[in-house]
């Protein structure tokens, strides 16, 4: 079945790790990004973010992105994973396709 995509999602998710800054509300705290796609992005937090709200994802890189949580579960006991639908690339488009490119072989 050649036509068939060789990985299992549309845009696959590419691991990484990133320093970045997650706000939403009146919050600010620091996070790491853990992987990556074209549609959403895998964060670590300190704590859980509630579902329902808007976030706001920077990444160094000059990357700003405005996101809506989908899910989020422990990690450990002292961080959460949560995973994003990306919104909206604010700021560094170019570099956030960059980012997560992933070559397919």
């Amino acid at each position: 079945m050649p036509d068939e995509y060789p990985l299992k999602r549309w845009f696959p998710r590419r691991k990484v790790s990133l320093p970045c800054s997650v706000s939403w509300q009146d919050r600010q705290v620091p996070a790491r990004a853990v992987d990556v796609s074209y549609a959403g992005v895998g964060v670590l937090l300190s704590e859980a973010v509630d579902v329902n709200v808007e976030v706001l994802i920077q990444i160094p890189e000059g990357i700003q992105l405005r996101v809506r949580p989908v899910y989020h579960k422990p990690e450990n006991s002292e961080r959460y994973l949560v995973g994003c639908k990306i919104e909206r690339i604010e700021r560094g488009e170019q570099q956030w396709l960059n980012l997560c490119y992933v070559p397919r072989w």
